[in-house]
């Protein structure tokens, strides 16, 4: 199978997007595919938004397109909704804005942000609720106490996804989510997030710590998370992607300037408070 490299929540961070093009090209992929949220909470949606149309095979439209295109309700807190309205300021007249602008105009919205091709699903939420749902355990604290629920949750979501392999964005953190029978698929030796690694008497939502590779996936139900290129939030401010052959995903760390993006957003021309909010969080990936 064609080897794909996949990119997610690049949110206008165009150093942290520059320095995963560059190791895109070291692994030379095949394809290039974008889950959505190019644009939003960085100082750079119209680069950012441009660079990806030019590099990438498949751009799907994330929340905050939908967002900054159709201001409405996407369930943004109100910073981020200040963020995507400067976004849409910013994407004026950038053709490949426009057409998507005037496809999620066109509607319905939501078909921009799922592709089915083969057996795989690219989808930057969850199938059905494509840029709100997100594929997640839930609250940390609940992990124990709430364990049936959770993995109840869990196995809603994976049966959502009605191809064997599924991509989806949004959280920002890298992940699998499979059944917990396919427990082999994660060896002891590997490094697992335990802050954000749930196990469940059916479900395993599994959350790599580094560069990981996971392989055997051919044949078996997964749902594959790459990661945010712009805005990591598993407490490691490196960016991440994931390149995918079929039977294995590599879940790629790139180091990059934040503190280039970090200055650049505290000279927006939006509240302090977000300009704040989102250059601070850069630096400790969260």
């Amino acid at each position: 199978m064609a080897r794909i490299a996949i990119l997610s929540d690049i949110h206008g961070n165009l150093a942290a997007l520059e320095a995963v093009l560059r190791d895109v090209e070291h692994e030379k992929p095949d394809r290039i595919v974008c889950l959505g949220d190019t644009v939003g909470y960085g100082p750079f949606p119209r680069e950012c938004f441009a660079r990806v149309h030019e590099v990438a095979d498949l751009v799907l439209a994330g929340n905050h397109e939908l967002e900054a295109a159709l201001p409405g309700d996407e369930g943004m807190e109100e910073d981020a909704r200040e963020m995507a309205l400067w976004s849409a300021r910013a994407l004026e007249g950038l053709a490949p804005w426009e057409r998507m602008r005037a496809a999620l105009a066109a509607g319905p919205a939501e078909a921009l942000s799922i592709r089915q091709e083969g057996h795989i699903t690219w989808v930057h939420g969850a199938p059905e609720e494509p840029t709100l749902r997100y594929v997640w355990p839930g609250y940390r604290t609940h992990y124990l106490s709430l364990n049936p629920q959770i993995d109840q949750f869990l196995q809603e979501l994976l049966a959502r996804f009605t191809t064997p392999h599924g991509f989806c964005g949004h959280t920002h953190v890298p992940a699998i989510l499979t059944t917990y029978e396919d427990r082999e698929l994660f060896s002891i030796s590997q490094d697992w997030n335990r802050t954000f690694t749930f196990v469940g008497p059916r479900s395993i939502f599994y959350v790599p710590q580094g560069m990981t590779m996971v392989g055997g996936l051919h044949g078996r139900k997964a749902i594959i998370n790459p990661g945010s290129v712009g805005q990591p939030r598993d407490r490691d401010p490196r960016a991440a992607w994931a390149l995918y052959d079929g039977d294995s995903v590599f879940f790629r760390r790139v180091e990059y300037a934040f503190s280039r993006t970090q200055a650049a957003l505290r000279e927006l021309s939006v509240s302090k408070a977000s300009r704040d909010y989102f250059a601070d969080r850069l630096g400790r990936g969260e």
